[in-house]
This record gives structure tokens, sequence and C-alpha cells, in this order.
């Protein structure tokens, strides 16, 4: 069960890695100009983890696991999901932090 302090431990390992603030004053973890983890909250105050990633398929590969990633939200290019925190384990949770840096650090190959 993660928390966002595994996404600030994990996130802050990965070159150029900053801690930041979203307009609004939630935290993020930023790379260059952009966020690429952001912490959000339900009503309850339940940690919700936003990121970002390249795979415009995300929504269909996703779809059978609507217990964790309940949003989906698919741009012209990069897709923003949304996950429960605590339904993540640490090594998804990696996965995913390294996906979204990937994705938002602004290094196209």
């Amino acid at each position: 069960m993660a928390a966002w302090r595994d996404v600030e431990r994990i996130a802050g390992g990965l070159s150029g890695a900053r801690a930041g603030r979203a307009h609004e004053g939630s935290p993020t973890v930023d790379v260059g100009r952009h966020p690429f983890a952001r912490l959000r909250w339900d009503d309850e105050g339940r940690e919700i983890l936003q990121y970002w990633s390249l795979d415009l398929a995300s929504a269909d590969a996703l779809a059978d696991r609507r217990d964790v990633f309940f949003a989906v939200y698919t741009f012209k290019v990069k897709v923003s999901i949304w996950a429960w925190l605590d339904r993540l384990d640490e090594d998804e949770l990696t996965e995913i932090l390294t996906d979204s840096w990937l994705a938002r650090r602004g290094i196209r190959s």
C-alpha cells in the first residue's frame, strides 16, 4: 500500500526530479517545467496519484482495473491517469513514476 511519501522517495531518485507545487498548491514532483506526479485527494482525504503517459491506449489497457485506475483522460499526445495510491504496491508505483517521468521530461527520441 503506497502513500505520497513513497512517491516522493521513488521519484526523488530520478534524474532532474524536484519537489514542486501545482497551481492550487497541491504537491507535485516535477522534471523540467512539468509535473510527472501530482497528489490529489478525494472528499474523505484519500490520496490520489495523478500521472502521465504517452500511451494513448492507456484507457483500454487499464479498463479492467477501475478499482485502482479510476480516471483516464486522453489528450492529443498524452494521457493523464488518476490512481488510488493505497491500491499500488512499490513495484507498480516505481514503474508508473518512471514511465511518467519519461513522458514528461521533454526529451523525445
